[in-house]
C-alpha cells in the first residue's frame, strides 16, 4: 500500500541484532502512525589502503563490521578513494572506528560521530514537518499508534504539516520557598490546546468552571495528565522551561508515587537527557521547550530585558500572566481555600501563554525545520553555529564530499588562541551633527566569501596562483581557486540567491511562512564567517575568517577614499558602513557615488543606500577623548531614532537609567535643546532623592553567565541570585536576574533585593543617580561642555552656539 504522512519525529531501537528507525507523524487524512523502516544499515568512512580482508573481519563483542564498499569521494572539496564501512548496529560504529584506525594503511575515519537518526534523514534525503509518500504494509503495532513497515520511502513536495499542539505547565507545592521534587508534590497540571483546555487537580473545591477536574491524588492526577495527552493526540507538546523544570520535576514525582508517566508513544518512559542542561524527550511526540528557542533564536530582535513568560508574552502577545500571590499557594492549598480556583486560572494561562507563544514562533522553527532538515526536537535547542554546521553537512552530502570530523579538545584549546584581525574602524570626532547619509555594504562578509570563492578546499590552490587575487593577512597571502567553486562560497551564494528570490516575493505576499523562511536564510548566512572561526566546527579555517576580514577592510577603505576624493566628509565607518556628512552636497550627489562605488565591486557585492538622517550624535569615550566605537544616537526624517552602543540597549542598567538617556538623547537630536534636556534631568535626579518613582523604575536587570557556585566573588547580580536560589527559584547560566539596590551601610552587594521584596522607599537615589543615571549620560553631556556637577547643582546656561568646530552643523 502507498500513504502519505508528516515525520515529525525520529527514533531507533534494536530488534533481532538490527537497527531500525521509527518515523512518527500524521497521515495527510489526519492519522497517528509509526512508520518502520528496516533496511538501513550504520556506517563509517576510512580513508587509506588497509588490507581489506582484516577490515572486514574487526570484531569486539557484539560489535561488528557487516561489509566493506570502495566509493568515491570528496575530502576537503578534491576527489580521493574512501572506504565504507557497514556495522550491525549503530553503536558499533564508533567501537569498531577505534579498531580501523589502528590497522596498517589507515590514514583517517571519518562520519562515526553522526548519530544514526540524523544520518538516516541525510541519506533518505528526507525532511521532518514534510510531505513524504512510503510504500508499507501495515504489521502489528508495538505503539499506541498503527504501525507499517517500509518498502521505500521518500520526500514528495514542499507540504508542511500544520502540527496539532498542545501545551502543558504545573504548580508546585512550595511552602518554604525552596524547590524539592522529592518532597513536595505537583498541585496542578494543566493543558491547553485548540478546543481544549483542562487543568487537573486533588484538592476539591467549589467551583463551576468545567475545565477543572478533581482527582483523588497526587497520582491519579499524573495518570489523568497522561490520559490526558493521549486523548487530545498532540504531535508537539509544548512548554516553557519544560526541560529544566516541568518534565525534570513530573518524572521525579512519578518515581514517588511509583507511578509510570505514560505519555510515549512507544509506552516508554519519559527521558531526561543531558549532564549540564536537561532535555525531555518524549518518544513519538515532539517535544518543544519553547523558552530555549525564543531565548537563541527569536530573543535576538526583542527589546524584553527578561525571558519570563509574563515578559515574552507581554512583548509578542500583548497578554500577560494571571495575576496572583504564587508564594501563597502552599498555604491556599493546606487550608483548601477558594482562591485554589484563581490559581487553576493562573495554572491555565500559563498554558495558554504558552501555546499562542508557540504559534507565533512556529513559522520560524518549521522553516528551520525545512532548511536544516533535522527534527522540530533538535531545532529547538540548537545554537547558531550548529544550524550552519548542520546546513554544511547537508549540503556537503549532497556534493559528495564527506563530512570532516570535530576537533578534538587539544586541537580546539589551540583554536582558542587563534586571533583574527577584526574591522577597520574610521573614528567619529565626538559632536553633534547634520544631515548624514549612511551607507552600508548588503550581507558583507557573506557577499565576499561567495564573491572570492572563499572555502577551505580552494584556498591557495596550486592551478590559480599566479591569475588569482591575492589577499595579504595577518598569517600570510592568500589567494582562491577560480576554476571551481568551494563548498563555503557555492553554499553561501545559494543562500544569497534564495533569499533573494523570497525578497521579492515578500513584495506581494504577506505570507509568514515566507518571511520566516527569509529571516533564516539571512540568519545562516550571516553566521557562516563566525563559524569559520568558531573552535569546536568541523570545517573550521581560520585562514578563510582572515581573508574575509582583510577584504572587508579593502573594499571600506576604497569606498571611504573614493568619498573623499568627491569631496565627501566622511564622519565614521565601521565594518560594513560608511556615514557622510552631506555639506554643501546633495542625497542624489551621495546616490551617485553609491553608484560609482557598485561599478568597481566583484561578484554579489553591493554597497545599499541605508538611509539619511538630519542630526546625529557621536560620543567620546571620555570627555576629551576619541569616539567611541559604535557609541551614537542618529534621528530620521520620521523621527525615530536609531541608537548604538548606549545603555539604552543593554541588559545591566536600570529601567531609570535607560529612560533618561533615551530621553535627552531625544529631546538633544529632535529638539536641539541642552537646557531642556538639563532640566529634565534635575527633575529625574530629584524625584530619585525623594524616591517618588515607583520600584519598577530603578530595577537592575542583567543576566548570569554561569551558575551562582562558580563565581569567585559575590557581585550584586550574584547576591540577588543567590537571593532568588533561597526562595525556592532555578537559576544558572542564561537566568535573567532582577533587583534593586536599598538603602544601608556596607557593600552594595549587601543591599540587593529583589524587586517583590522592597517598596519605594527602599531604593537608595544617590546609588542611581550615582551609578546608573549620570554613567547613562555624562558623556552626551560632555559633547554639550556640560560637566556633570552643572546636572546635579545649580543652573547654568548652555546651548549649542557655543559649540567647537565638531559640532558647527547644528
Amino acid at each position: 500500500m502507498r500513504l502519505s504522512f508528516y515525520p515529525t519525529e525520529i527514533e531507533y531501537a534494536i530488534r533481532n541484532g538490527r537497527a531500525v528507525v521509527w518515523l512518527f507523524g500524521r497521515t495527510v487524512e489526519g492519522k497517528q502512525i509509526c512508520v518502520i523502516d528496516e533496511e538501513f544499515e550504520p556506517y563509517f568512512y576510512v580513508v587509506g589502503t588497509p588490507d581489506l580482508e582484516e577490515l572486514g573481519k574487526l570484531v569486539d563483542g557484539e560489535h561488528k563490521v557487516v561489509r566493506v564498499e570502495q566509493v568515491r569521494k570528496r575530502l576537503n572539496e578534491h576527489e580521493i578513494n574512501a572506504l565504507k564501512i557497514f556495522t550491525n548496529i549503530p553503536k558499533a560504529v564508533p567501537i569498531i572506528k577505534d579498531k580501523a584506525i589502528q590497522l596498517a594503511g589507515v590514514e583517517g575515519a571519518y562520519e562515526y560521530d553522526i548519530l544514526y537518526v540524523r544520518r538516516y534523514l541525510i541519506d533518505k534525503k528526507l525532511v521532518p514537518l514534510v510531505k513524504t509518500d512510503v510504500e508499507c504494509e501495515e504489521i502489528a503495532s508495538e505503539f499506541k499508534v498503527p504501525a507499517f513497515r517500509a518498502k521505500s520511502i521518500h520526500c514528495v513536495s514542499e507540504e508542511v504539516l500544520q502540527p496539532k499542539m498542545l501545551a502543558i505547565d504545573i504548580e508546585t507545592y512550595n511552602p518554604d520557598n525552596r524547590m524539592n521534587m522529592k518532597k513536595n508534590p505537583v498541585l496542578m497540571l494543566g493543558l491547553y490546546g485548540k478546543d481544549f483546555k483542562r487543568v487537573i487537580t486533588w484538592k476539591k473545591f467549589s467551583t463551576k468552571e468545567p475545565w477543572i477536574e478533581f482527582v483523588p491524588t497526587e497520582s491519579d492526577a499524573l495518570l489523568r495528565f497522561a490520559e490526558s495527552i493521549a486523548e487530545y493526540a498532540p504531535d508537539m507538546l509544548a512548554g516553557y522551561f519544560t526541560d529544566g523544570f516541568d518534565f525534570p520535576y513530573l518524572v521525579e514525582r512519578a518515581k514517588v508515587n511509583k507511578t509510570k508517566l505514560d505519555i510515549c508513544l512507544d509506552y516508554g518512559s519519559l527521558e531526561i537527557r543531558g549532564k549540564t542542561q536537561s532535555e525531555a524527550k518524549v518518544t513519538g511526540i515532539a517535544h518543544l521547550d519553547i523558552f530555549k528557542f525564543i531565548r537563541r533564536v527569536i530573543g535576538r530582535s526583542m527589546k524584553t530585558d527578561s525571558f519570563s513568560l509574563d515578559a515574552v508574552s507581554k512583548e509578542l502577545l500583548g497578554e500577560q500572566k494571571h495575576p496572583v500571590d504564587i508564594g501563597h499557594l502552599a498555604p491556599a492549598w493546606d487550608e483548601g481555600s477558594r482562591e485554589l480556583e484563581d490559581y487553576c486560572r493562573y495554572n491555565l494561562q500559563d498554558c495558554k501563554l504558552t501555546y499562542e507563544l508557540t504559534e507565533q514562533v512556529l513559522p520560524n522553527l518549521i522553516e528551520f525545520v525545512r532548511i536544516i532538515r533535522l527534527p522540530p526536537y533538535d531545532i529547538n535547542r540548537m545554537s547558531f553555529s550548529i544550524f550552519v554546521e548542520w546546513y554544511l553537512i547537508h549540503q556537503a552530502c549532497a556534493q559528495n564530499e564527506i563530512i570532516l570530523n570535530k576537533p578534538r579538545r587539544t586541537e580546539e584549546s589551540d583554536r582558542l588562541a587563534d586571533r583574527i584581525k577584526g574591522a577597520f574602524v574610521f573614528e567619529p570626532k565626538p559632536g553633534f551633527y547634520k544631515n548624514i547619509a549612511v551607507f552600508d555594504f548588503r550581507s558583507l562578509y557573506p557577499s565576499i566569501i561567495a564573491s572570492h570563492n572563499i572555502s577551505k578546499g580552494t584556498l591557495n590552490c596550486p592551478c590559480c596562483k599566479e591569475q588569482s587575487e591575492r589577499i595579504e593577512t595577518e598569517r600570510g597571502i592568500f589567494w582562491y581557486c577560480q576554476k571551481r567553486k568551494g563548498l563555503f562560497s557555492s553554499v553561501i551564494g545559494e543562500l544569497i540567491e534564495r533569499r533573494g528570490a523570497i525578497k521579492k516575493k515578500l513584495k506581494s505576499s504577506k505570507d509568514a511562512l515566507l518571511a520566516a523562511r527569509s529571516e533564516a536564510l539571512k540568519v545562516l548566512a550571516n553566521s557562516f564567517y563566525g563559524y569559520m572561526a568558531f573552535a569546536p566546527a568541523r570545517w573550521y579555517c581560520i585562514e578563510c575568517a582572515e581573508s574575509t576580514t582583510a577584504f572587508a577592510r579593502k573594499y571600506i577603505h576604497q569606498a571611504i577614499d573614493t568619498a573623499q576624493k568627491e569631496g565627501f566628509t566622511v564622519l565614521y565607518s565601521d565594518t560594513d558602513s560608511i556615514f557622510l556628512l552631506l555639506d554643501n552636497k546633495t542625497k542624489d550627489d551621495s546616490l551617485a557615488l553609491m553608484e560609482n562605488i557598485n561599478k568597481t565591486l566583484p561578484g554579489i557585492m553591493e554597497l545599499d543606500y541605508e538611509g539619511f538622517y538630519p542630526a546625529g550624535i557621536f560620543v567620546g569615550l571620555k570627555a576629551g577623548e576619541g569616539g567611541a566605537k559604535k557609541k551614537y544616537a542618529l534621528i530620521d526624517e520620521q523621527g525615530k531614532m536609531k541608537i548604538r552602543g548606549f545603555e539604552t540597549i543593554r541588559r545591566n542598567s536600570s529601567v531609570i537609567a535607560r529612560e533618561v538617556q533615551g530621553t535627552v538623547l531625544k529631546i538633544l537630536l529632535k529638539e536641539h535643546d541642552p537646557k531642556k534636556a538639563k532640566a529634565y534631568v534635575r527633575c529625574v535626579v530629584e524625584d530619585l532623592r525623594k524616591n517618588k518613582l515607583p520600584i519598577e523604575s530603578v530595577v537592575i536587570t542583567t543576566a548570569l553567565s554561569k551558575g551562582t557556585g562558580a563565581y569567585t566573588s559575590v557581585g550584586p547580580h550574584v547576591a540577588a541570585a543567590q537571593r532568588m536560589e533561597s526562595k525556592g527559584e532555578r537559576v544558572g547560566s542564561g537566568t535573567i536576574i532582577r533587583y534593586i539596590v536599598a538603602k544601608g551601610k556596607g557593600k552594595i552587594r549587601d543591599k540587593v533585593r529583589l524587586p517583590e521584596e522592597a517598596k519605594q522607599d527602599d531604593y537608595d537615589g544617590e546609588y542611581y543617580i550615582t551609578n546608573q543615571v549620570v554613567p547613562g549620560i555624562e558623556r552626551i553631556f560632555a559633547v554639550l561642555n556640560i560637566p556633570v556637577d552643572d546636572l546635579l547643582g545649580e543652573t547654568r546656561q548652555s546651548s549649542l552656539s557655543g559649540f567647537d568646530g565638531q559640532n558647527r552643523n547644528l
